[in-house]
């Protein structure tokens, strides 16, 4: 057995429940001291919360200014200027309007651009740049592509016309981003030529791209758009005149060589103020104009239709007439059939009452009335085989002469048609 009073053989537990009694002890003692200093039971850092603020300083009361009297202005007439003086109505200034302002801004950029492309345009030389090489006459020039168009790309959709050689595609020299341009050359110049008469208008990456010819190194005195040239008409002027179609434009032989011999940037002249009002008189007559004829042609168009409406009717009217006509010949035959079908009947039913005469007939003219029955049968067959052909032949006249006639009818309604049409639209241009 061990020695419990060894410290070593004694539990924690005692130990823990001394410490537990020492601290409730403590509290106990704490809380007395402080129910006795403070009422409410609070201990010192919580009743410095709810401590008054320090009371106002005291401050006397401002005492009030006495302001001038009021007096007239008698005085100063003397110094007001009189009429007839400059200083009496001083000119007035007018100010600048948002339209006159739009103008005089758009005058300077197209001054500024005249004079930057006739800076540029002395340092354009096509023959003389680094970055343009192969043979000018079997280069393609493909405008108006996607600025995500790569130059594998257009090579993947123009070697259905050929050998390609070289594809570059033009980058802006800050940027390095893609101008929407590019040069193809190919290894012949049938190939270049198919592919400048086939490919304008392709769709590349959702975008119709316009195909030509390389104009820099073969046409003289050439200017890009960027220098105030080009043959392009999108950006010419309004939107009544801007090309809105994808594709090259056919230009007429003098805008060509107007546009081929020009050499200097045109500066276009700036608009003036007081020709403002007649732009904007000028543009309520076109918009007029316009409607006047938009309702001219919705009339026309209302006339058209009703006279369509008309040719319809007589025609529905034709054709149903032509409709009954055919059906009573239809009746008709039907009827026919019918009659020759009942007097085939007929005849076959005399046949079997002889047939059962004969039959009771005693057995001396059982041999020959066989021989008269089967004569009488081979007649009857004869009779009705040629009643038939008869009757099919009889048919097919029939239907042959409905069908000339169906045609001929046919015929003839497309050329009232025909003639009425005329007729109408001469009536209409006069």
């Amino acid at each position: 057995m061990g020695d419990y009073n060894d410290v070593y053989m004694r539990s924690n537990a005692a130990a823990v429940a001394a410490r537990t009694k020492a601290q409730n002890r403590a509290t106990v003692l704490q809380l007395k001291l402080i129910g006795q200093s403070h009422p409410t039971g609070l201990t010192a850092n919580l009743l410095k919360l709810f401590e008054p603020r320090p009371p106002l300083e005291y401050r006397p009361p401002v005492e009030k200014r006495k302001c001038p009297p009021y007096a007239g202005i008698a005085q100063f007439v003397n110094n007001f200027a009189e009429p007839g003086e400059p200083e009496y109505a001083p000119p007035v200034t007018k100010g600048e309007t948002p339209v006159q302002r739009r103008a005089r801004i758009h005058a300077l950029r197209l001054v500024k651009g005249a004079e930057k492309a006739t800076e540029e345009l002395e340092k354009y030389d096509p023959h003389n740049d680094p970055n343009i090489e192969g043979d000018p006459y079997k280069t393609l020039f493909v405008a108006r592509t996607s600025y995500e168009t790569t130059e594998h790309k257009i090579k993947r959709e123009f070697e259905a016309y050929g050998p390609i050689k070289r594809v570059r595609l033009v980058h802006d020299k800050v940027t390095d981003k893609p101008r929407g341009y590019a040069f193809i050359e190919f290894h012949h110049t049938r190939d270049m030529k198919t592919a400048y008469k086939q490919a304008d208008g392709r769709k590349i990456d959702n975008r119709r791209v316009l195909v030509d010819v390389e104009r820099g190194r073969t046409v003289p005195n050439w200017r890009p758009r960027r220098l105030g040239g080009g043959m392009g008409s999108t950006r010419v002027g309004g939107d009544e005149v801007n090309q809105r179609y994808s594709g090259r434009e056919p230009l007429s032989i003098a805008a060509a060589a107007a546009v081929a011999k020009s050499e200097e940037p045109k500066i276009r002249e700036p608009v003036r103020v007081h020709e403002e009002r007649d732009l904007e008189k000028h543009d309520r007559d076109r918009d007029r104009d316009r409607d006047r004829d938009r309702d001219r042609d919705r009339e026309r168009d209302r006339d058209r239709d009703r006279d369509r409406d008309r040719d319809r009717d007589r025609d529905h009217d034709k054709d149903d007439r032509h409709r009954e006509r055919d059906r009573d010949r239809e009746r008709d035959r039907d009827r026919d059939r019918d009659r020759d079908r009942g007097r085939d009947r007929d005849r076959h039913h005399e046949r079997d009452r002889d047939r059962d005469r004969d039959r009771d007939r005693g057995g001396r003219d059982r041999d020959r009335g066989g021989r008269d029955r089967d004569r009488e049968r081979d007649r009857d067959h004869e009779k009705d085989r040629e009643r038939i052909e008869r009757s099919l032949d009889r048919d097919h006249e029939k239907d042959r002469e409905r069908i000339e006639r169906s045609i001929d009818r046919d015929r003839d309604l497309e050329k009232d048609r025909d003639r009425e049409r005329i007729e109408r639209s001469h009536s209409r241009e006069r």
